[in-house]
């Protein structure tokens, strides 16, 4: 299911401190694509209109928009709803603009992947807020019930 391909990134620095090398994993345009759709699916958004919502890869010049994550727009009627942000050694994801963090039980399965790929540890809500440059994170991690309204109709 899921694509993620590891990447070796050796740090001189951790390397003189005699730690471990980080493994970065590569997270792959269509698994960031997933991990956002399920997201908006958790927020209440029916996406299966995709002239209403739609994914994005978000890059700044050919460079990662946050350094150490994959980003991914999810907009609605051509307007950025949300900028998930995926961490390439937890697979953990943070809103930038809204400092929320999605712990939703279906992305569980995708981050204990990339967990055992990186040998990494999940990082606390405060650390993930700190990489993404916003304070004071919320942790959503009980999917919404109903739809949402979106330009007057009823997101399923």
């Amino acid at each position: 299911m899921w694509s993620i391909v590891p990447c070796l990134l050796l740090t001189s620095a951790a390397l003189a401190a005699g730690e471990a090398p980080k493994i970065v994993i590569h997270v792959t345009t269509s698994d960031a694509v997933k991990v956002a759709q399920m997201i908006a699916k958790d927020e209440g958004y029916d996406i299966t209109n995709d002239r209403l919502y739609y994914f994005d890869l978000l890059e700044s010049q050919g460079q990662p928009l946050l350094r150490g994550y994959t980003s991914v727009g999810f907009y609605i009627n051509g307007n950025i709803r949300s900028t998930l942000s995926i961490s390439e050694t937890t697979g953990q994801v943070i809103d930038m603009n809204s400092c929320e963090v999605f712990d939703y039980p279906d992305l569980r399965s995708f981050q204990e992947r990339m967990l055992r790929l990186s040998k990494a540890s999940r990082k606390t809500p405060q650390e993930m807020a700190d990489d993404a440059g916003c304070i004071s994170p919320k942790v959503l991690s009980r999917p919404a019930q109903t739809g949402r309204e979106v330009a007057g109709t009823v997101a399923r």
